[in-house]
């Protein structure tokens, strides 16, 4: 049997009625184009995903648009979870994330920090720490900051105030530099003649850096001689010093060859004054000093040698700017052997080079206004000639060796 269900009231509604509750209402983003419309909140931060371009159409304003936005956006916490790695803090953004890092991390999700990428952010030196990232340390002289970077204090390595220097030809090709320039040069003075045979470089108030063929070609004493600018005038910046010890490198054999392991270092008797004039260039570790060559290249070379292929040498200190030489140009060009402590810097058919009489003298690159040494100035064929370059011992092969005898890296003295 059939069962019929009857209604108390009517079935159908009048037709105002029925339209009223199908009516929808009506958006903010419909009828016409978008553009010709003028601003509407709802349209621009409900209707819509909102962002800070669709809510400054409505305010025209930043500091409402930024907090409206704020408090409309469906982006979420993106902290949650931490995208920050190793233990590196997150800090929610509108649509984005700041990690704070621990330090040995860096970058935008705190990853470890690599020596091989931007030097780990180090100014001056990067030590890998394994899954510890890496630490940053400086030369002597300088603080290391929180941010990776050295601060110099007081007489700092490597640092020098002036940088005006005017044209001049030089040792070959160079320019002139001003006094206290290049604050680091030292001149190897004949005690008989007063004649200069060789430069070298100070390391600390106590130590100075040259070549090794320079103590062996001279059997007469010598003198130390610091603060020197025009060979003939007498500045008043000048110092002099007796060596008190003369180090050799145990690997140096001049009787196998004049220039392969081409260092020594003085002891002096009495401690150099520093001043803005006078002060010691830097030196790094190996793998720092060898990524420096390349990557801060040209270096500076400076002396007071000959100004060409057996000419007459200079009164004045004087430098030039060349660049490293790839290994295998290098060896292509010379017809005596290149050895590992040896490298190239210079042009293969442009006038500047070092030449007689620069022998022990700096070969330094320049780091964030911090200059190390690189190269001793060692020997040539002749002095730029074409397609020959200048050859300098390789300082970064030696560096555990330096510091071993001279303290270094414990005083820095």
């Amino acid at each position: 049997m059939t069962k019929m269900i009857f209604s108390p009231g009517p079935v159908f509604l009048s037709g105002r009625a029925a339209v009223s509750l199908l009516r929808r209402q009506k958006r903010h983003n419909t009828g016409v184009f978008e553009e010709l419309l003028q601003g509407n909140l709802e349209r621009e931060c409900v209707e819509e995903v909102c962002d800070l371009e669709e809510a400054r159409e409505t305010f025209e304003d930043d500091e409402q648009t930024l907090n409206i936005c704020v408090w409309t956006s469906t982006d979420g916490n993106q902290c949650k979870p931490n995208p920050c790695l190793n233990q590196g803090s997150c800090k929610d953004n509108l649509g984005s994330f700041t990690c704070t890092c621990l330090h040995g991390f860096t970058g935008i999700k705190s990853l470890a920090k690599r020596c091989d990428v931007n030097n780990g952010d180090c100014m001056h030196f990067c030590e890998t720490m394994g899954n510890s990232g890496a630490a940053c340390s400086c030369a002597t002289g300088y603080k290391l900051l929180d941010d990776g970077s050295c601060k110099p204090e007081g007489t700092a390595s490597g640092f020098f105030f002036s940088s005006n220097s005017k044209p001049f030809h030089r040792i070959v090709g160079g320019e002139a530099v001003t006094s206290g320039e290049i604050p680091w040069q030292v001149a190897l003075i004949l005690r008989s003649s007063g004649e200069l045979f060789c430069g070298g470089s100070i390391l600390s108030q106590s130590w100075v850096i040259t070549a090794a063929h320079c103590l062996v070609e001279i059997e007469e004493e010598f003198i130390v001689r610091i603060g020197e600018y025009n060979i003939l005038i007498q500045e008043d910046t000048e110092q002099d010093f007796e060596v008190l010890e003369k180090h050799v490198n145990p690997l140096y054999d001049a009787d196998e060859s004049l220039y392969n392991h081409d260092i020594a270092l003085l002891h002096l008797k009495t401690p150099i004054t520093f001043s803005t004039t006078v002060r010691p260039i830097c030196i790094g570790p190996q793998a720092f000093t060898e990524a420096l060559i390349t990557t801060s290249s040209p270096a500076t070379v400076s002396g007071w040698g000959r100004m060409r292929y057996m000419g007459a040498t200079s009164n004045t200190l004087q430098k030039v700017e060349i660049p490293v030489v790839d290994r295998t140009d290098c060896t292509h060009s010379s017809s005596t052997k290149i050895s590992h402590s040896m490298f190239c810097a210079g042009y293969n058919n442009v006038a500047k080079d070092a030449c007689q009489g620069d022998s022990g003298g700096p070969h330094a690159n320049r780091i964030h206004d911090t200059w190390f040494l690189t190269g001793i100035v060692s020997w040539g064929e002749e002095c730029a000639k074409d397609g020959k370059y200048g050859v300098y011992t390789r300082v970064s092969l030696y560096y555990n060796w330096i510091n071993q005898v001279t303290g270094l890296d414990k005083t820095g003295l």
